[in-house]
């Protein structure tokens, strides 16, 4: 699929003069410092790496939200299941994946408790950024075990605590608000609350430095007030200040040895923690 394809390249059309070049698109960048963590492996099939789909695949996404990594998935072939509470992106999403190379589509309007499926439905099963709005994030995980095959791969990730911690003295209040982040995950918790459910964890990783200061940035630049999600509050056209941090990030990925600089930040100050984890068969 051309989006996935597009949002990869970090090159920006531009004039034949090099100081003429169009700013970089923050979640283009965001995107392509992903794609540098592992993310959106197009010539591996994997979401992440370790996380391949293949077109047998049955997947599927709760809370999918814009759904980016369905349509990764879709893109692959694979049979898409996803879920949101939001009708309005459920419709979109759909449409979207109804053009794509999905072997099937099944677009689910649901707030997990309980999910519309039978035992054992689904081969690969994600829950991206969704846990943290939960009020019973406990629940939420069994309900996916449910629903995985025995032997079934899930991919589960939350807010880091530390970047959590970090914006907290200048976030917004609704930031920690439902609908917002109304749980906040260390490792230990993070890790304890997957294995509770059953599930062997496989991998652990942390990404995301790039995005914590962004929305550090995004907390103290004027902004447009909203009263739901704050996804919702985060679009163009952008502040100078958040417009220069991705351009200077932007430059910082094309250097030679970036990346070992960009894995420590992850490392250290990461936005966002992920588990890849098994159904025991």
């Amino acid at each position: 699929m051309n989006f996935i394809k597009n949002l990869i390249s970090t090159k920006h059309s531009a004039s034949s003069t090099p100081d003429k070049e169009e700013p970089a698109d923050p979640k283009k960048v965001g995107f392509q410092d992903a794609f540098n963590s592992g993310w959106y492996q197009r010539e591996t099939s994997e979401l992440l790496k370790g996380f391949k789909i293949t077109p047998e695949d049955t997947v599927l996404d709760v809370g999918c939200g814009e759904g980016l990594a369905t349509l990764f998935c879709a893109s692959q072939g694979a049979h898409v299941v996803f879920t949101d509470v939001d009708e309005g992106k459920i419709d979109q999403l759909k449409d979207k994946a109804l053009r794509s190379k999905a072997r099937k589509v099944e677009a689910l309007v649901s707030d997990s408790m309980p999910l519309p499926l039978a035992d054992e439905y689904a081969s690969k099963i994600l829950a991206m950024e969704m846990l943290e709005h939960t009020k019973d994030p406990e629940a939420i995980v069994r309900e996916l075990v449910r629903v995985g095959k025995p032997g079934a791969q899930y991919l589960i990730t939350v807010p880091d605590k530390r970047s959590e911690d970090l914006q907290e003295p200048f976030a917004s209040t609704q930031y920690f608000e439902r609908p917002n982040h109304i749980q906040v995950f260390d490792k230990k918790d993070f890790c304890d609350l997957v294995k509770s459910a059953g599930l062997v964890i496989e991998n652990y990783t942390t990404w995301g430095f790039f995005w914590v200061m962004w929305m550090s940035i995004f907390w103290i630049v004027p902004a447009q007030e909203s009263d739901g999600e704050t996804m919702g509050m985060i679009h163009p056209p952008y502040h100078k200040a958040l417009q220069r941090w991705a351009e200077t990030w932007n430059e910082i990925m094309k250097l030679p040895d970036a990346q070992s600089m960009v894995d420590a930040f992850n490392r250290t100050l990461p936005k966002a923690q992920a588990v890849i984890a098994r159904k025991p068969n």
